[in-house]
């Protein structure tokens, strides 16, 4: 069961408790059932009753043989993004349980003590709430005028939605939306927004096919829509579509053709995707429609394995191409598997909750403020792998009628130093940058190569304030942190600062760029790393395989007590029986001076010490770009 933070303080358990005592039925004053409840812009219609269950029908339950996808009607409440989003989740037990506790005890009938008081979670930038509720639902001429279930006496479908318009002030304010939004609200999972135009070639299309069927193979939740603006809201298409409708997305599948002895050795295969319109009512009317030719290039075998059948439940069938030509965006919710016993595949979580604050919300990289932001580190230790990227910020929709909104988000990711431990004050290698949005959340996916990065999560405006949660996914262990401190702090003897140990007095950054003229071996490359030391410390770049002429642009900050000890550069070849010292260079700290600009690349040369007479020898070159200053802040 999923711990609940109570929403406004309202413990279920204890308010329930006291209605059985007192015999009375709950009546929310959190969330009367009044106009204000209802709408924040323009006073409630006189027509609108409140009502309970028991005085709209006579034997009121929660459920009728459980939850379907096809429970669920919109009403009139322009929120089919979120009855898109729970008939997704209408079929999935272990996801309704968690938006539903205590589902046994929730309902009307002998043995259970109705007090007229439920409750339901949602997960809320980073924690789960307990939602309270009266069972008050607006009606008119003795019908629930939003969303409501298709059984008249089934009701646990308009009870949850009140729970949603409570947090968020008010059934108005859930008009308009992201399906995706609603899914990570009633799921914590994380979610991603497709636009389809973005996969237009061939091989896009190929790739977005293999998203979404890959997303349904692991369980994530989808929903699609048509783009719509002003008076094309709502506009029913002649195909059967409506603009601006949010569909459950309830199969991705590669489909056989071919029938009787044809469909035994038949290659052919069309690649399909399943649809449901929460109205129920108006659906797809092109190729491969209820009842279309299509069908019959389909063998009944093939239907009755996979469950192809037509009906009337509001879901249709339609193929992938004719679904990218009329839908233009998807969402999807993915729920990450980061269990440590599972035969699938497991994702490492690092999670951070933060907020964007005075001194802290500079905006996106095109303001000179950008490094005021929170700045994360994390580490990549394995090979090239794939790193999923969620940011999410606090829902300003409980704030519409102030007429605020969501800010503009985005994520920059940079390289970092080697050995980083204090905040970046100047800008390297910028891996990713974005996708700046609106919405609520933005989602990215970057393949990483083994080494350590910065993350920023910014508005792109500076000076917005909010709460966020960032979230970031990979194979192995990030070791995510936030980066506090602009420099190393005073020395201290047991916690407390002290003059009796020798404070850093000034910063030395070292750049490796690349090498050049070492020897081959039978023309064949070599696998290539560095080693920097100072003052007793030392660190790896990263390794540069089957090359002699190595890129590494690594880069260490080394905060110093002693600036006058020289930094020494070792080059060494990477093998898996051991490793070969190829050579070494010396940066000279005697000459700390002349790097105090810090922008030319200097060549150094890579020697050892092979002649007879113990004379070096030179290897090869390494060309360096150092910074010396004394104001440790500034790098």
């Amino acid at each position: 069961m999923v711990s609940a933070k109570p929403f406004k303080n309202q413990k279920y358990q204890h308010i329930k408790r006291e209605c059985i005592k007192k015999k009375s039925l709950f009546r929310d004053s959190e969330f009367p059932p009044e106009g204000a409840s209802l709408f924040f812009s323009k006073a409630a219609p006189g027509d609108i009753v409140w009502k309970r269950p028991g005085e709209i029908v006579s034997n009121p339950r929660f459920f009728i043989d459980g939850s379907k996808a096809d429970d669920l009607s919109q009403g009139s409440l322009g929120n089919c993004w979120f009855v898109a989003a729970c008939a997704c989740i209408a079929e999935r037990k272990n996801l309704l349980r968690k938006i539903v506790p205590d589902i046994e005890e929730q309902d009307w009938g002998r043995g259970r003590k109705y007090a007229g008081i439920f409750h339901f979670k949602f997960w809320q930038c980073g924690e789960w709430v307990d939602v309270v509720i009266d069972d008050y639902l607006p009606t008119r001429q003795g019908r629930l005028i939003f969303m409501h279930s298709k059984s008249r006496n089934e009701f646990w479908t308009a009870l949850l939605e009140k729970a949603y318009a409570k947090l968020f002030g008010d059934y108005e304010s859930l008009v308009a939306g992201k399906a995706k939004d609603a899914m990570v609200d009633m799921t914590g999972g994380v979610a991603e927004g497709i636009e389809i135009k973005d996969y237009n070639a061939e091989e896009g299309r190929k790739k977005l096919f293999k998203i979404l069927r890959k997303s349904k193979e692991d369980k994530s939740l989808m929903s699609t829509s048509i783009a719509a603006t002003g008076k094309e809201m709502e506009e029913k298409l002649a195909c059967g579509l409506v603009k601006g409708h949010a569909y459950s997305v309830t199969d991705v599948r590669k489909i056989k053709l071919g029938t009787g002895l044809k469909s035994i050795f038949s290659r052919e295969k069309i690649h399909m995707i399943r649809c449901r319109n929460p109205w129920g009512g108006i659906e797809w009317k092109g190729a491969w429609s209820d009842g279309s030719p299509e069908w019959k290039k389909v063998s009944d075998g093939e239907k009755k394995e996979l469950g192809l059948t037509c009906d009337d439940n509001g879901e249709f069938w339609m193929s992938f191409e004719d679904f990218c030509q009329y839908f233009t965006s998807i969402d999807i919710c993915h729920i990450i598997n980061t269990s440590l016993f599972s035969l699938s595949k497991t994702w490492k979580e690092g999670k951070v909750e933060g907020e964007w604050k005075r001194n802290r919300s500079g905006g996106c990289g095109n303001n000179g403020t950008f490094l005021e932001n929170p700045q994360f580190m994390f580490e990549i230790t394995d090979t090239a792998v794939e790193v999923l990227v969620s940011l999410e910020q606090y829902d300003r929709r409980r704030e519409k009628d102030q007429g605020k909104s969501n800010y503009t988000i985005g994520v920059t990711i940079m390289k970092a130093d080697l050995n980083r431990k204090y905040r970046m004050h100047d800008r390297l290698e910028r891996i990713h940058s974005g996708p700046f949005s609106n919405a609520r959340n933005v989602f990215v996916r970057v393949s990483l190569h083994p080494g350590r990065y910065i993350i920023i999560p910014s508005t792109f405006d500076p000076g917005c304030y909010g709460k966020y949660i960032l979230r970031m996914y990979c194979s192995s262990h990030l070791n995510l942190r936030e980066l506090w401190l602009d420099e190393p702090p005073p020395p201290t003897v047991c916690g407390i600062p002290s003059n009796l140990k020798k404070r850093r007095t000034c910063a030395t950054q070292v750049t490796i760029v690349k090498g050049e003229g070492f020897p081959g071996n039978d023309n064949k490359g070599s696998n290539m790393y560095c080693k920097i030391s100072c003052e007793g410390k030392a660190y790896k770049t990263k390794v540069c395989k089957d090359t002699l002429k190595p890129q590494w642009n690594d880069r260490a900050t080394f905060y110093r007590k002693k600036p006058e000890i020289d930094i020494f550069i070792e080059v060494w070849h990477s093998s898996i029986i051991k490793d070969e010292f190829l050579g070494e260079c010396v940066v000279p700290m005697s000459e700390n001076a002349t790097y105090r600009g810090g922008n030319t690349i200097r060549r150094f040369d890579v020697k050892t010490k092979k002649n007879g007479d113990g004379t070096e020898k030179r290897e090869g070159y390494i060309w360096l770009k150092v910074l010396h200053t004394n104001e440790m802040d500034t790098v």
